[in-house]
């Protein structure tokens, strides 16, 4: 049970914030005005979109909660009327309906979130953190982007994602280890910075590194640092990140590929809180929050004699498993929304829209890549698609073929059938242009090597030198 400061502490965080709730539901106004009232919150409602108008002008809410069907008005076309008169309010959408075309056209028009009813009161309160920190950051730095935010890479509405938050708010004050356990491009370094950023050492370095594929010798050195001619080629002392990350979070990602004979050291240095530069003889202070991952699970590699037990068991105070995109569909259309409006904005363009069929398209696929493999389809589509909507065929989904230029989608006639040399030579110039003359970017959408970009513009007319 809560304590009477506990509460005062929870209701002080979002002290002066306002809230305006658009639906015309009676009962679900007044369970919401109870609700929000008790967390701290200044209500205002509003059982019609008229109403909702004039409650917005006067009011000057810091959030809204909005139905999608009003009996005067569509709630789409209030929300886009809200967002012209503040863009910067964040607008919760809330519906009975849930279809995908509902959700898409509420993501397109700038809601923040989607909550199909009935939903929980978790879900509720994990879109309402989120708007509360947008509305914090807003009022300390102007300026500051949504992107930024910790919340920023974790969008769902799904039961796992709302329970990893309610895990992360838990564990994010304190120091203790963390493992996080999912498949290669889950998430799991999301999550990672996710929990740094809402601890004590925020504002200190969050420093990552990638275990896999490092020797044991280059993975001691990044890890402990050396001294200068602890070894061939060490002309100089060395910091590692155990010094670089001092009084911030070291990440190690896949974990499970570590040396045993580094695993035996960093578990020394995460019990004693010391260690030593390779080739050192003074112990210095280890002072950072450990946090690891890995895709593999490290219980079974401890009984295949693969990582050290007591490193395991010092290591797992607190274990998180990210689940892979296929078993969250219902987060893919939030994400892809999200994801759009990044990928919009590092390229300076505006995010392309997108139809139900192919928002279906992309709940329906299996994502083996998962958030990684979404993130670069959309990336790529982007990039090679041609007008504002973003149309199935150029997803470019594992184990699709992707359409050529000028192919139109449709049958082909005799008179547009080009030689192939030309159309690829065509297609491949066209990807370096669209990723602004980035031949390593340009390889990794179309998945080939760079080498074979170079080659292949380098012959004239595309053709083989042979």
């Amino acid at each position: 049970m809560c304590s009477d400061a506990s509460v005062n502490e929870k209701q002080q965080r979002v002290a002066n914030r306002r809230i305006l709730i658009i639906d015309d539901d009676p009962l679900v106004v007044e369970a919401l005005e109870m609700l929000l009232a008790d967390q701290g919150w200044d209500v205002r409602s509003a059982l019609t979109a008229r109403d909702g108008y004039v409650q917005f002008s006067s009011f000057s809410p810091d959030a809204v909660l909005l139905d999608v069907q009003l009996p005067d008005g569509d709630g789409i076309d209030v929300l886009q009327q809200l967002k012209d008169y503040s863009p910067d309010v964040p607008v919760i959408m809330m519906s009975g309906a849930g279809a995908v075309d509902r959700v898409v056209a509420a993501m397109q028009a700038g809601a923040e979130t989607f909550l199909q009813k009935p939903f929980v009161a978790d879900t509720l309160n994990l879109a309402l953190s989120q708007a509360a920190r947008l509305v914090a950051s807003q009022r300390e730095v102007a300026a500051l982007r949504r992107g930024t935010s910790p919340q920023a890479g974790l969008v769902g509405i799904s039961a796992a994602v709302v329970a990893i938050h309610r895990m992360l708010e838990d564990i994010a004050p304190a120091a203790t280890p963390v493992i996080i356990e999912g498949e290669s491009g889950s998430g799991k370094g999301v999550v990672a910075r996710a929990i740094h950023e809402r601890s004590t050492r925020a504002k200190a370095p969050f420093i990552d590194l990638n275990c896999a594929g490092l020797s044991r010798e280059l993975l001691e050195s990044e890890l402990f640092g050396h001294e200068k001619g602890a070894f061939t080629g060490a002309t100089a002392t060395k910091q590692g990140l155990f010094e670089i990350a001092a009084g911030g979070t070291l990440f190690l990602d896949e974990i499970g590929e570590m040396d045993p004979s580094i695993q035996a050291r960093l578990l020394k240095a995460i019990e004693d809180r010391q260690f030593r530069r390779v080739g050192g003889l003074r112990d210095l202070h280890a002072d950072f929050r450990l946090i690891a991952a890995t895709n593999r699970t490290l219980l079974e590699e401890v009984a295949a004699g693969r990582f050290r037990k007591d490193l395991y068991y010092r290591l797992n105070v607190i274990t998180i498993k990210v689940p892979p995109l296929r078993k969250r569909p219902d987060d893919i259309p939030l994400l892809t929304q999200h994801l759009l409006r990044g990928i919009a904005r590092d390229l300076g363009r505006e995010p392309l829209k997108i139809s139900e069929r192919t928002m279906q398209r992309l709940t329906d696929y299996p994502w083996p890549g998962n958030v990684r493999e979404l993130r670069n389809v959309l990336e790529r589509s982007m990039l090679l698609s041609r007008g504002a909507e973003l149309v199935v065929e150029w997803l470019h989904l594992e184990g699709e073929r992707l359409p050529m230029p000028g192919s139109g989608f449709g049958p082909l006639r005799e008179a547009e059938i080009q030689p192939l040399e030309r159309i690829t030579e065509d297609y491949i110039r066209r990807a370096v242009e669209a990723s602004r003359g980035n031949m390593r970017k340009a390889a990794r959408l179309l998945q080939v090597a760079p080498s074979t970009l170079y080659s292949r513009l380098k012959k004239p007319g595309g053709e083989d030198e042979t």
